[in-house]
C-alpha cells in the first residue's frame, strides 16, 4: 500500500509473521489493560464496603449471626482480658515505627474466648513488667472491630510457637499455645487506646492500595508503543 506524507512517498508492506505476532501481543496487552480496569472497579467497591462497615454504628457481638461475613464491623463486647497469656505479633504502627501488636485472650461473659488485638506497643515495652499500668484486669464493656484470621503469605515466616512470635493470627495454633479454645472464625481489634496511652488502638487498616488505574494505563501505553514499532518496521520511504 502506497501513501504520501509531508511531500514524501511511503510504502506499507506488512510481513505475515510480524503481523501475526504483533496482533497476538496487542490483544494480550489490551486484555491486561482491560483486566486492570475490572480490578480497579472491584477494589473501589471493596474499599467502599470496608469504609461503610467500619463507619456504621456498633452493635452487640451476640447479635451478629455470621461474624466471618462482617469483617470491619464495630461491635460491643463485655468480659475480661487474660493478661498473663499475651502474644506478640511484630508489626509497624500506622506511623511506621517498629513494635508489636499485643494479642490477648478475651473471655466473654458467656464463657467464649476470643483473640483480642489490644493494639500496638513499641519495642521497649515488650517486657510485661514495664506495662503494668497499661493492663486492664476487671470485667468491662468495650468496643472492637471484627477481623478475619490471616493466612501465611508466600514469603512470610511461620508462626514461632516456641518464642511466642506470631506473624499472622492463627486461632487453632493460638488455642494450642494458650490452652484456651478460641473462636476460630474471627478475632477482634481494639478501637481505642489502652489506659495511660498504651497499647495504641485504632490500628485497623481500612484503606488498601489501589494502583490498578496506573497498571491499566501502563499496559495500554505499551500496546500503543507496540503499534508504533510495528508500523516503523513495516513502512519504508520510497526514494
Amino acid at each position: 500500500m502506497y501513501f504520501s506524507f509531508n511531500n514524501h512517498k511511503y510504502i506499507f508492506e506488512p510481513k505475515v509473521f510480524s503481523t501475526f505476532v504483533s496482533i497476538i501481543a496487542l490483544l494480550i496487552l489490551l486484555s491486561l489493560s482491560y483486566w486492570q480496569i475490572i480490578r480497579l472497579e472491584w477494589k473501589e467497591k471493596l474499599i467502599e464496603q470496608r469504609i461503610n462497615m467500619f463507619e456504621s454504628d456498633s452493635v452487640l457481638l451476640e447479635s451478629v449471626e455470621y461474624p466471618e461475613k462482617n469483617e470491619f464491623l464495630r461491635v460491643k463486647i463485655e468480659g475480661k482480658f487474660i493478661n498473663e497469656l499475651e502474644m506478640f505479633m511484630p508489626a509497624l504502627s500506622k506511623n511506621g515505627n517498629n513494635g508489636y501488636h499485643l494479642l490477648i485472650p478475651f473471655e466473654l461473659v458467656n464463657g467464649d474466648y476470643i483473640i483480642f488485638d489490644r493494639g500496638w506497643i513499641p519495642l521497649k515495652l515488650k517486657n510485661r513488667e514495664l506495662r503494668k499500668k497499661y493492663e486492664v484486669h476487671d470485667s468491662q464493656k468495650i468496643e472492637a472491630v471484627i477481623r478475619l484470621p490471616g493466612k501465611k503469605g508466600k514469603f512470610q515466616p511461620d508462626n514461632d510457637f516456641e518464642n511466642n512470635f506470631w506473624f499472622f493470627v492463627e486461632p487453632l495454633k493460638m488455642s494450642e499455645f494458650t490452652k484456651l479454645k478460641f473462636r476460630d472464625n474471627f478475632y477482634l481489634e481494639a478501637t481505642n487506646d489502652g489506659p495511660n496511652g498504651y497499647p495504641l488502638g485504632n490500628q485497623t487498616r481500612i484503606y488498601i492500595r489501589n494502583n490498578h488505574l496506573q497498571y491499566a494505563i501502563t499496559w495500554f501505553l505499551i500496546a500503543v508503543g507496540l503499534v508504533g514499532v510495528y508500523l516503523a518496521a513495516n513502512i519504508r520511504k520510497i526514494k
